[in-house]
């Protein structure tokens, strides 16, 4: 599976918001071994609909320095919030030190790869994963794992969304949600 910016259209959507608003874009790019980090096949069940929620769920509609971001009010609303509902992030922190989680996961916010009007692109170390893609009742959930003779299911089993130190799956290492700090940089040049 991969997650592309163009097939999603999802580029387009970036680029209107920062040539159209007055408001900016925040943008948290999910790191190649974030995505490394994932457990395997993760991501390979999720629709072309719940690509686009996936990836507009690490963007905020508005321009946020880090220091600001700690002062939102939470949940803050992602692009990837709509008809079906609330997808927000909530911060935590001071100053410098930031935290983002979903409700599933949690992680700091470092150094800016870019914090100038009206981009603002922060590196981290985990993919956001939203509950309501990746929580218990999530949309793209498999089939329950059968029942033992007991009539209790296998808890060894646990929800493809967790996050493991081993290796993705082939298809996913490819997803390109990672290059999202690349297209910061390519926005640096659309708006420069």
């Amino acid at each position: 599976m991969r997650l592309s910016l163009n097939k999603t259209q999802t580029f387009n959507q970036i680029e209107n918001q920062l040539n159209s608003s007055s408001e900016g874009m925040t943008i948290f790019a999910p790191t190649d071994n974030a995505f490394n980090n994932l457990k395997a096949g993760a991501l390979n069940g999720l629709s072309q609909q719940q690509q686009v929620q996936l990836l507009q769920y690490h963007m905020l509609s508005k321009f946020y320095s880090l220091s600001n971001l700690c002062w939102l009010v939470t949940p803050s609303f992602t692009q990837a919030s709509g008809h079906e509902g609330v997808w927000g992030l909530n911060f935590t922190g001071q100053s410098n030190q930031v935290n983002v989680s979903t409700g599933l996961v949690e992680v700091q916010i470092n150094n800016p790869l870019r914090q100038d009007f009206p981009l603002a692109v922060y590196p981290i170390d985990k993919v956001l994963l939203p509950e309501e893609l990746f929580g218990v009742n999530r949309t793209i959930a498999s089939p329950p794992p059968p029942a033992t003779s007991s009539g209790k299911s296998n808890s060894s089993e646990t929800a493809a969304a967790e996050p493991s130190p081993g290796k993705n799956s082939a298809g996913g290492r490819n997803v390109a949600l990672g290059s999202i700090v690349g297209l910061g940089l390519v926005c640096m040049g659309i708006i420069s």
